[in-house]
């Protein structure tokens, strides 16, 4: 197996390129370069990336290629609601999430939750006498990123979970953040409107403006709950390429963006 990815590549598109800062970090600088080596050279025979694992099979200069496992520590399933939870203040996560691609925000969300989103270090076990960690564990994590250049999704079979999985944990904290909020924009604070008489008491006058339009024109915008809505609804029934509700909280954020741009413009 051959490194044929530019390091420009691995460097530039998560989930490969927090592997990559992770070896930067664990090896030293010369057996970066020994194990980028190995790895272009096609020294690895075998490389399998399955769930908490990555082992190898590495050819050297001796007759039998060395064994070599690397434990990935995986999160459990309360740490994953934990990393949603964070997820669902990002409105599209989940839309890119769906069409198969990592965001690179998501590796400070990790870290906003007390994580790390490879591991904070390596035990890479081998059969070779080197020092650990070794140029053999460096040449089988290079050909893991490029692995995770192609099959971005595979980063959360490997650190426990699946897509499937992650996406209903993120629908869940948005329904739970949305819970008990009937409507989408905060309740206007009633020491701003002035009193409200009873309907009977104005019908003559009810279809007028009881204050100027450059009053409303000027007054701030309320805050409120991005996508309640959509949050409540959870994952549309609707199949395709892209997730129908994502679509709809991206035009949403888009609309917002523009109108406030306008306002400002105003």
């Amino acid at each position: 197996m051959r490194l044929k990815s530019a390091m420009e590549d691995l460097r530039s598109h998560p989930p490969a390129s927090w592997l990559i800062e992770l070896i930067d970090t664990v090896f030293s600088p010369a057996i970066v370069v020994s194990g980028m080596t190995y790895a272009m050279d096609g020294q690895v025979r075998v490389l399998k990336i399955r769930e908490g694992v990555i082992t190898a099979s590495v050819q050297c200069t001796e007759e039998k290629p060395h064994k070599l496992q690397i434990d990935i520590p995986i999160l459990s399933s309360e740490e994953w609601v934990k990393v949603a939870r964070r997820m669902a203040v990002e409105a599209r996560i989940a839309a890119r999430l769906s069409a198969g691609r990592v965001p690179s925000s998501l590796a400070g969300m990790f870290r906003d939750c007390g994580l790390e989103p490879i591991a904070n270090t390596l035990v890479p076990v081998c059969s070779c006498k080197d020092k650990r960690p070794c140029k053999h564990a460096a040449a089988a994590l290079f050909l893991t990123a490029e692995r995770l250049l192609s099959m971005p999704m595979l980063f959360f079979e490997l650190r426990g979970t699946t897509t499937e999985d992650l996406l209903g944990k993120l629908r869940q904290a948005r329904t739970l953040d949305a819970k008990g909020k009937a409507c989408a924009h905060a309740s206007v604070r009633s020491d701003d409107l002035p009193a409200t008489p009873e309907i009977e008491d104005c019908l003559e006058d009810f279809w007028r403006c009881p204050r100027s339009t450059q009053d409303a024109d000027s007054s701030p915008m309320p805050h409120h709950l991005p996508h309640a809505l959509l949050r409540r609804l959870g994952q549309s029934p609707m199949q395709g390429k892209f997730p129908f509700a994502g679509l709809l909280e991206t035009i949403y954020d888009d609309v917002a963006r523009k109108a406030a741009e306008h306002r400002r413009d105003d």
